[in-house]
């Protein structure tokens, strides 16, 4: 593993109306973006029409330096081809730049600790580079110290 990253921009954009999309998540190809989901459609979300759109590794490269709302109007733009029709009214839009958003090539170690050292390490990184990654590094995490701690 070259142990190297690469970044993403993140677009929070809320509409006046209700997309016409019969999804509440989607992966994207051949786009700017990577990945778009409804807000709402999350556990404990305000309700309204929001959506967070993700860049693609190739697209951010090239874009890292662009200013934040130059990457919101090439995101929305992508979005409304990706989707096939005009956008609603946008009522606020922000988009950030997240220069070490993904690792090239995470590993699948699931966690790293060592009991004689006391020393333990958990993260995305160490499983698959998702959000569910994390949960599940950290999930394994405690599960081993539990074991170590039943062990003494």
């Amino acid at each position: 593993s070259s142990g190297s990253c690469f970044g993403c921009h993140a677009t929070l954009v809320t509409f006046s109306e209700e997309l016409k999309t019969e999804f509440g998540g989607a992966f994207v190809e051949n786009s700017p973006l990577s990945w778009v989901a409804r807000n709402a459609s999350k556990p404990d979300r305000p309700q309204g029409e929001s959506w967070v759109l993700h860049s693609q590794a190739d697209w951010s490269l090239q874009h890292m330096e662009d200013p934040p709302e130059a990457v919101a109007g090439s995101m929305l733009d992508a979005l409304s081809e990706a989707l096939g029709h005009a956008l609603p009214e946008i009522l606020d839009v922000s988009s950030h730049r997240w220069a070490l958003a993904r690792s090239e090539e995470p590993m699948e170690v699931g966690f790293l600790f060592r009991a004689e050292t006391g020393l333990a390490v958990c993260g995305d990184w160490l499983h698959g580079d998702r959000v569910e990654g994390a949960f599940l590094s950290g999930l394994e995490l405690a599960e081993a110290l539990m074991e170590s701690l039943s062990d003494q």
